[in-house]
């Protein structure tokens, strides 16, 4: 296992942020205590250094949890320096904002310019840590032979290339005579050389050609179009079961049946939601409406924000699709130009599209334009975590040409997800759906609460825009 990936150094970054905030933190009380600094009228008396005994939980916990939403603590994966040096700088001036408004909630005195200072030398010391540390670590690369020549082969040997640190395309095995109406074994620009067959992946990799093996065959069966056709008429007790061969009965997490000693997978299983929506609503109603009750200022600020920026409406509405392929009115601060879709295309944003108000990027980067969907999940036509909902052209789009997408209409939509949270705003379709199916199967009020969170790392991160 390369080191930069290891339990080992997982655990020197974050015992060494421990570390360091405590050295900063001491030194700032030091520095303070012991040499003239501009902008201060004196030096701080030794007797305040009890504010550091006292003082020190609360920077660790600010330190880590800061971190944390930053996605300093996520594995490994291609960032520039000065990518680095921009999320850790926002990192310790929102370090110094929660420390700040900590001590102000709790009454509690404390000097001023020592936590500017700690801020200051907090920054040094993490970027300093985080060279050397990035400097050090080895990363082994692995290499991966897709089997499969599809979309769904390209999409994750495209996925690999661009995103996934540590992993190196070697080659492509194609199934069922893809590829074959090429009439030669040249090279495939995107999924590279063509390897062998099925029968050839033992001895490639008994001969070392690669490392690790990823099965991108196509979505497209028979079972996929049984299961798409049962979407929205499956009565909610009803099962679908799977007699699993070797493959299937490898797969982790799964449920089974059993009827005597032959075991059944069970793929759909009778619906959980007539028990757990409850649960679920119950959650969106006590969140939806304290986050909606603590946004009120934000959203008055943005309102006038959008109004003083740009004619026409501070609210923009659209038709979207919800549970049970339902229509519903959606409610967004408008971010774009009011003749933006003035040809009625349903058109996806882009990055830097020239539709946007100059105030829109902004918004849509901090995803405060979604907030007023907080009234959606309020009136039950969204959830706070589900598949994000669609215009109704896509979804028509999509349903003739996703295998599947019919079943994500089984949950009502929401504010974030699964999918959002994992991939980007321009992924496919298609690979947005894996992450719905996979939501829907393994949904608990925990893996609720999970996404929320990450939601807000992705906010404070301005991914996915």
């Amino acid at each position: 296992m390369p080191f930069s990936d290891s339990p080992a150094f997982r655990a020197t970054r974050f015992l060494g942020d421990l570390g360091l905030a405590l050295l900063a933190f001491t030194l700032a009380f030091l520095l303070r205590i012991r040499l003239p600094l501009p902008f201060t009228e004196a030096l701080l008396p030794p007797d305040r250094l009890r504010f550091l005994a006292s003082g020190w939980p609360v920077v660790l916990a600010a330190q880590v949890g800061t971190l944390y939403f930053f996605g300093f603590y996520d594995p490994p994966e291609p960032r520039s320096r000065s990518e680095a040096v921009r999320r850790l700088s926002a990192a310790a001036a929102l370090q110094g904002l929660v420390l700040t408004g900590s001590l102000f909630l709790a009454n509690r005195a404390f000097p001023r310019s020592v936590l500017v200072l700690y801020v200051v030398l907090d920054l040094a010391f993490l970027l300093l840590f985080r060279l050397v540390l990035d400097s050090t670590a080895t990363r082994r690369v692995r290499r991966v032979a897709i089997v499969g020549g599809g979309l769904a082969a390209r999409e994750i040997a495209t996925a690999i290339r661009g995103h996934w640190h540590g992993l190196v395309v070697s080659g492509f095995v194609p199934l069922n005579g893809e590829g074959e109406e090429a009439g030669d074994l040249a090279p495939d620009p995107v999924l590279g050389p063509r390897l062998g067959s099925l029968d050839d992946l033992p001895a490639l990799l008994a001969d070392d050609r690669f490392d690790d093996i990823i099965l991108a065959g196509t979505a497209e069966s028979w079972q996929t179009r049984l299961i798409d056709s049962l979407a929205g008429s499956r009565p909610a007790h009803t099962n679908v079961l799977l007699l699993p061969g070797p493959f299937e009965s490898l797969i982790g997490r799964m449920r089974y049946r059993w009827v005597h000693d032959v075991p059944l997978i069970e793929v759909v299983r009778e619906s959980e939601w007539r028990i757990n929506r409850p649960w679920k609503r119950l959650l969106d109603l006590s969140m939806g409406t304290g986050l909606l009750v603590a946004s009120l200022p934000l959203l008055a600020a943005c309102a006038v924000a959008v109004r003083v920026t740009s004619p026409g409406p501070i609210l923009y509405r659209q038709i979207r699709i919800g549970r049970d392929r339902r229509p519903f009115t959606l409610w967004k601060l408008r971010t774009m130009r009011q003749d933006a879709e003035e040809a009625g295309d349903e058109v996806l944003a882009q990055p830097g599209d020239p539709r946007l108000t100059p105030i829109g990027a902004f918004l849509r980067r901090l995803r405060l334009d979604e907030v007023p969907q907080l009234a959606c999940v309020l009136a039950g036509t969204m959830s706070l975590v589900g598949p994000r909902p669609e215009r109704p052209g896509f979804v028509q789009k999509h349903l003739a040409e996703v295998p599947g997408y019919a079943e994500r209409f089984s949950l009502a939509p929401g504010l974030t997800g699964l999918a959002q949270v994992n991939g980007d705003y321009h992924s496919s379709p298609q690979n947005k759906l894996r992450y719905e199916l996979a939501y829907m199967g393994n949904w608990s009020l925990w893996l609720d609460l999970s996404i929320l969170v990450r939601t807000v790392k992705i906010v404070l991160t301005s991914r996915g825009v």
